[in-house]
C-alpha cells in the first residue's frame, strides 16, 4: 500500500466513525452517556479534518473547482425539490 492509498483508507475510516457516532449519540441511554459521546465524536471530526488537511496539501485530495453558473444551477435545482 502507498502513501495515497493508506493516507486515504485512514480517512474514509475516520468519516465512516463520525458517521456511527451521530448514530450513538442518537440513540445514548443518557445524558452521561451522550455527553462521552459527544466529547468523542468531536475529537473523531477534528482529527477527520486533520487528516483530510494533510491528505489535500499532499496533492492526494483533489478539490474542483466550479464556475458560478454551474453553482447557481445547483442551487436552482435544489430549491425546486425543497419547493
Amino acid at each position: 500500500m502507498n502513501n495515497k492509498e493508506f493516507m486515504m483508507d485512514i480517512l474514509e475510516t475516520e468519516k465512516s466513525m463520525s458517521v456511527n457516532m451521530t448514530y450513538a449519540l442518537n440513540e445514548a441511554s443518557s445524558k452521561h452517556l451522550y455527553d462521552k459521546y459527544f466529547k468523542m465524536f468531536k475529537e473523531i471530526n477534528k482529527v477527520t479534518k486533520d487528516v483530510f488537511s494533510l491528505a489535500y496539501s499532499k496533492g492526494f485530495y483533489k478539490l474542483e473547482k466550479e464556475t458560478p453558473k454551474k453553482i447557481n444551477d445547483a442551487y436552482k435545482e435544489l430549491s425546486k425539490e425543497l419547493n
